[in-house]
C-alpha cells in the first residue's frame, strides 16, 4: 500500500460514492495486517465497500484475497505439551514456528490470533514449554471453547490446548529479554544471563 493517507483517501471516496455516513478516520498497519478505525460501526456491506476500495488503492487485483473482520472480544489460552527446544538444533522454539505451526492443523483453521504467541520454559528444569495464545473470539466465547481441551501432534508430541486467566502475568528478564523469570530473580550476574 502506498500509505496510509491515500488509502483513508480511498475508503472515504468509496464510502461516499455508496452513499453512505460511515468515514474512515485512520488506518495502521498491525502486525502483518492493517486496522482501520471508522466513525461508527461498519455493516458488512460498508465493508465490502472499504475492502474493495483498498484493493484498488494497493492494486492487488481482484484474484487477491482481502478479509476483513469487525470487532470482537478475545479468549486466552494456553498450549501445553510442547517442547521447548526446536528439534532441528539446539535453540529454543520461537513464537514464528508456533504461528507456522498452528497455521498448519486444521483444529486451528479460521482462529486469528490477537498478537504473537508467548512462549516460557514449563519450569527451570523442564524441556518442555507453555505456549500462551490470544484469538478474536465472539463474546459468547464459541471458537475458544471449541479448542478447549483438544489435543494435537506438534512434531513427536501430543499438546493439549487449555483455558486460562485473561493473561497471566509471564515473567520476562530484562537482562537478556528472555521469559521464564524476572528480572530481579535472575541468578547471572552482570547484564546477560
Amino acid at each position: 500500500m502506498a500509505n496510509a493517507a491515500s488509502a483513508v483517501q480511498s475508503c472515504n471516496k468509496g464510502l461516499v460514492e455508496a452513499r453512505s455516513k460511515l468515514r474512515v478516520e485512520s488506518v495502521y498497519k498491525a502486525w502483518d495486517d492493517m486496522s482501520i478505525f471508522t466513525n461508527s460501526m461498519a455493516s458488512v456491506a460498508k465493508l465490502k465497500v472499504i475492502k474493495q476500495w483498498l484493493k484498488k488503492t494497493a492494486s492487488l487485483g481482484e484474484s487477491t484475497e482481502v478479509e476483513s473482520y469487525l470487532p470482537q472480544s478475545k479468549s486466552f489460552l494456553k498450549i501445553l505439551g510442547v517442547p521447548y527446544w526446536n528439534s532441528k538444533s539446539s535453540l529454543p522454539i520461537t513464537p514464528a514456528q508456533v504461528k507456522a505451526a498452528l497455521s498448519n492443523f486444521p483444529l486451528f483453521e479460521g482462529i486469528l490470533l490477537v498478537s504473537i504467541p508467548h512462549i516460557m520454559k514449563a519450569s527451570p528444569s523442564s524441556d518442555m514449554s507453555v505456549i500462551w495464545i490470544d484469538i478474536w473470539d465472539s463474546q459468547k466465547g464459541s471458537k475458544g471453547k471449541t479448542l478447549i481441551n483438544r489435543s494435537f501432534n506438534f512434531g513427536y508430541h501430543t499438546a493439549t490446548v487449555r483455558r486460562t486467566a485473561i493473561h497471566p502475568v509471564v515473567a520476562q528478564c530484562c537482562n537478556y529479554w528472555c521469559w521464564g523469570h524476572p528480572t530481579h530473580a535472575c541468578r547471572a550476574q552482570g547484564a546477560k544471563c
